[in-house]
């Protein structure tokens, strides 16, 4: 998928100052913001979207909400993905629950519980970009200001040598003057 602007950017005038809001999809964005504004303080940005990590839950009964001992999953190594104190997601967004534990390969704890029940196979998702938790992969978000030619530009990278592009899903903001 190419890089796209959903149509949705905002300007919110402050005195003198203006802020210019927007999001991004599948990736990325160059907005030109040299007909709004004459210099730009600052700017930002964050992923929406979230990502499946290949960890599924390995439990044919599944769990249920409130769960605090230890997951299985299978399928891939958890420990490529999670680190103690991130927070797993379902693939509709709903927080599951914060890792205290990993107990090797096949084992996550949440011992808050279970925001959720969870069933056999069902994939595990983190927020934002591909974060693996070891990786030699770069998917960051990079927000940068091309003040020359007056464009934000939007970089999230890819997700390895043979990727051509990145998925996230985010929006954006700029402050500058007018």
């Amino acid at each position: 998928m190419a890089a796209a602007n959903t149509n949705d950017t905002r300007i919110h005038v402050m005195g003198d100052m203006v802020m210019i809001t927007g999001t991004f999809t599948d990736g990325g964005l160059d907005y030109h913001w040299g007909d709004q504004l004459t210099s730009v303080f600052a700017s930002g940005g964050h992923y929406t979207s979230n990502f499946a990590t290949g960890v599924l839950i390995n439990n044919g009964a599944g769990y249920a909400a409130g769960e605090t001992g230890a997951l299985a999953v299978d399928t891939v190594d958890c420990r490529l993905h999670f680190n103690v104190g991130e927070t797993l997601y379902a693939a509709d967004g709903s927080r599951l629950g914060v890792i205290t534990a990993i107990g090797g390969a096949t084992a996550l704890t949440c011992a808050g519980g279970l925001n959720y029940p969870v069933v056999d196979d069902q994939p595990l998702h983190k927020m934002g970009a591909f974060n693996a938790a070891v990786t030699l992969t770069d998917d960051q978000l990079d927000i940068s200001i091309d003040e020359n030619n007056k464009y934000l530009v939007i970089g999230t990278g890819n997700m390895g040598a043979t990727s051509t592009a990145a998925t996230g899903d985010g929006r954006w903001w700029i402050l500058g003057q007018r």
